[in-house]
Order: C-alpha cells, then structure tokens, then sequence
C-alpha cells in the first residue's frame, strides 16, 4: 500500500522528472536559440532536489521501505543520489559549448531521464523495479553515445553499446527470472530469507551467476568489458565523461545492495567469484591501457581497471562463525565518489584538448600547460589521483579498499591492486609528461597557442580538481560519511 508519506521520500526524483518534462515543454514553446536558459533550468532544478534530497530524511537515520516495499530511503542510497546530482549538474555545464540551441535541451533532457533511473535503482529493493530504473537510466544513455548523429564513429558507438546493453538486459532478466522461480518472491530481503533455507543449490548458483554476469555487463568488468573503449571514443566527450560515471557507479551500487542483500546467504560463493573478476579486470584494464594513443580510448580502460578497485571492496566479505560481514562497503562508497571526480575532471581536460586541437590523441595535450595552465593543473591532479599518489583522493581510497581486502583475508588481491596501481603509474605520468615536458602543438596559422578553455570548462574543471584534492586531505569527513551511510542502510 501507498502511503502519502511516500511521495514525501521522492520529491528529489519527482523534481528531477519534472525538469525533463518541462525543459521539453520550453524547447516546443519558445523555440529559443538561448541555450543558455536550458542549462539554468536543469541546473536549477538539480540544485532544487539537491537541498530537497537533505531536507526529507528518514528519522534517526533509519530505513525507509516505500511504495509497498519496491524502494528504500536510506542512507546508502542518499548517498549516491546526492553525487549522481552533482555529476549530471556538471555534465550538462560542460557540454554548454558542445551543443546549441535545441542540441543542448536534447542533451540535458537525456542526462535528465538517465539521473532519474540512477537515483532509482540506488534505492531499488525489488528486482522488478530494480530492473525499470536500470534501464530508465541506461535507454537515454545509448542515445546520448549517438546524440551528434552526423559522426560515423559516434554513431557506431552508440549501435555497440545498445546491442551489449540489451543483451545484458536480457541475461538479467533471465536471472531475475531464476531467482523469482527458486524463491517465490521479487523483493530482495525475502529473497535473503528463503535463500537461507535453500543453501548451495547449483540452480541458485546459475541465478546468481547470471545476475553477477548482467551487472558485470553495465559496470564494464571484465570479461564483459569490451564495449566501453569504443562507446567512450566515438561518443561526444561530454557524454562520455557521464557513462563513465554515473551509469557505471550506480550498477556497482545495486551490485554492492544485490550481494549484501539478496544473496547474503552465498557470500562466501559471491566473495570468491568478484575477488576473481576484479583481478583479472585490474590486471587487464592497466596492461591494455600502456599501450593507448587515443586520451578517451585510455581513459575507457583506466575506467575498467578503475571498476576492479571497486570491486576489491564489494568482494571483501569477512566470515566469523559462518556470518558474513561486509567490510569493504564503506570503502565502495568512498572510492566510488573521488573516482567520479577523477575520471570525470580528467575527460573535461580531454575535451579542452579536443576544442583547443580537434584531436583525441595523447598527443594533443602537449604543452597545455603553455596555453591553458589551469587545466594542466587539474589533469596533472587527476591523474596522480587516478594512479595513487598521496596526499590526493585516489590515494586514501586505494588505502581503504587495501584494508579491506586485509581484513577480508584477501591478501592475494591486497596485492594486486598494489601491483596493478604500480603499472598504471605508466600512462598516467605519460600524460603528465605530455602536458608540461612537450612542446605545444595546438597553434593557430600566426604560431600562436589557441584559443584557452571556455569559462564553463574551467568552472567544471576547477570544481572536480578542488573535490578531489579535499577528500585527500579531509578524506575521514568522506569516509564518516560512507561508514553512517552504511550502518544506517538495508545492507
């Protein structure tokens, strides 16, 4: 039954969906070419639910089932909520210069209707539901890779990232379909019970293996990754630094809600099959990327190798007396956050590479630093962050999952991250190098650098570069956070 209270719960959503529906009703009444009052409308209306995310909260932080048990307030899914705000508020700014007049409506509408299935599915405890926000977030996301439908190449990305998606979609479904015929029930905590009576049975395992495969698919894990370098190369940058965030951040949240929930009772079987998947995706995103001259194309496998330190943290599961307990989770929500911030920031530098050049290649990075220092900066940041270099973000997160993994008795994978983090130093720094140690090739016909970053770029930029320098050096207020976040959820 549908309480009024409930509604209470999801204004943030309802706002959400109320912009997209009204930035389309602007774009067919006024016709305007001010593409600036497009982006104000949806930012505004971000910031709006936003405060309104923080002012309707659960009491004494507790949880919140709503709308007959198909949702949950709490502060796992508070958490995600909020940072999928922000990035979609910053993703429809930095795509200002990208897109004009109706362009721009088009975009910040899909961002829109994609927000609204991740704020969803963050909070999604029923498989049913679970699956419409997946794919309330996902449809608008396959438009956005083709959105400059003149491109062969984004084009092409769009019809690869599609026909993976679907296909994931589809063995979800069938897993989904599984668990709802061994169980008798979509909602994840009745799941949990009648699973516990159920044990090891082989066709509880096949379900959950085809859900794990599913979400492995939306999160890019290997072996399932092979779509995200082409869907991040041939989509719009400003795109492209939006799937590699949000879509990706939430999947991996109902995959934390989904092991920890759900199939709480195979913990053990779960733990030791994504401590696997994560390796082999640490080990494969870093190996691939060395060898990357394409900035997007290298930036798409330190996103995969990048979604197997997360992984670490979701698979470090400790069993005393047969009980799990899941002490990498918090460790999952505060990487999960500087890693949006990272990779996010360091594909808006891209993009300023991309305006300044006209190229992708690492190689149009060379000398930014002589004609555009605060995003030399800030990639400079980003990429220490992204590799692990104290004191910055990135750093107190790979510390965290490695303390996880410790205490987990995963010291086998402790020791992977170590490794692979070591490798990936390589073409991170390699960036580093082509921005302050190249000579500059983006000149215009007189020997003059080009144009610097639009206003707009640089707000974004400094925005994520200031985030992720704070959270290394305030990183417990982050992690405070997380851990609250945790002890007051349906985890």
């Amino acid at each position: 039954m549908i309480e009024p209270q409930d509604v209470g719960y999801l204004l943030p959503e309802i706002l959400v969906l109320v912009t997209a529906l009204g930035l389309l009703l602007w774009a067919a009444i006024t016709r305007s070419s001010n593409h600036w009052t497009s982006i104000f409308l949806a930012v505004t209306g971000n910031i709006s639910a936003f405060a309104l995310l923080f002012l309707r909260t659960p009491p004494s932080n507790t949880a919140v089932q709503i709308f007959s048990d198909q949702l949950v307030v709490d502060g796992y899914s508070t958490f995600f909520r909020a940072l999928f705000l922000i990035i979609a508020s910053l993703t429809i700014v930095l795509g200002a210069q990208r897109f004009n007049s109706a362009p721009i409506t088009e975009f910040a509408v899909l961002i829109e209707f994609s927000l609204l299935g991740m704020m969803l599915l963050v909070g999604s405890i029923d498989w049913a539901t679970a699956f419409i926000a997946i794919e309330t977030m996902a449809i608008p996301v396959y438009v956005l890779a083709g959105i400059t439908r003149f491109r062969r190449d984004s084009l092409e990305a769009a019809m690869k990232y599609f026909a993976l998606g679907a296909f994931a979609s589809a063995v979800l479904v069938y897993g989904i379909a599984w668990t709802y015929g061994l169980t008798g029930t979509t909602n994840l905590l009745t799941t949990a019970e009648v699973l516990t009576t159920r044990g090891n049975e082989p066709w509880v395992l096949f379900a959950l293996a085809l859900i794990l495969v599913a979400l492995g698919f939306k999160v890019a894990a290997v072996p399932f990754h092979a779509w995200t370098p082409d869907a991040y190369q041939g989509a719009p940058t400003p795109a492209a630094a939006f799937i590699s965030v949000g879509p990706k951040v939430a999947a991996m949240a109902l995959l934390a809600r989904v092991v920890t929930v759900a199939f709480e009772p195979l913990a053990a079987n779960a733990s030791f099959t994504l401590a696997v998947i994560a390796a082999a995706t640490m080990i494969i995103g870093n190996l691939v990327a060395i060898s990357q001259t394409d900035l997007k194309r290298m930036l798409g496998y330190s996103s995969i190798a990048h979604t197997g330190y997360l992984l670490v943290g979701v698979a470090s599961i400790s069993q005393t007396d047969s009980v799990p307990t899941f002490v990498g989770i918090p460790a999952v929500l505060f990487y999960g956050f500087v890693y949006a911030f990272m990779t996010f920031g360091a594909f808006a530098v891209a993009y300023v590479a991309e305006t300044q050049t006209g190229s992708n290649e690492i190689s149009a990075l060379h000398g930014m630093s002589k004609r555009a220092m605060l995003p030399a900066i800030a990639m400079a940041i980003f990429m220490l962050s992204l590799t692990g270099v104290p004191p910055l973000s990135g750093f107190v997160g790979k510390l965290y999952l490695l303390q996880a993994a410790v205490e987990a008795n995963l010291g086998w994978l402790a020791i992977v991250l170590v490794g692979t983090s070591v490798v990936s130093a390589f073409y991170y720094l390699r960036v580093v190098v082509a921005i302050f140690m190249q000579d500059p090739e983006a000149t215009t016909d007189d020997g003059q650098p080009k144009t610097a970053a639009a206003d707009s770029h640089v707000l974004v930029i400094t925005i994520a570069a200031g985030l992720t320098v704070l959270f290394g050096i305030v990183g417990w207020g982050l992690l405070d956070w997380a851990q609250t976040a945790v002890s007051s959820s349906l985890l």
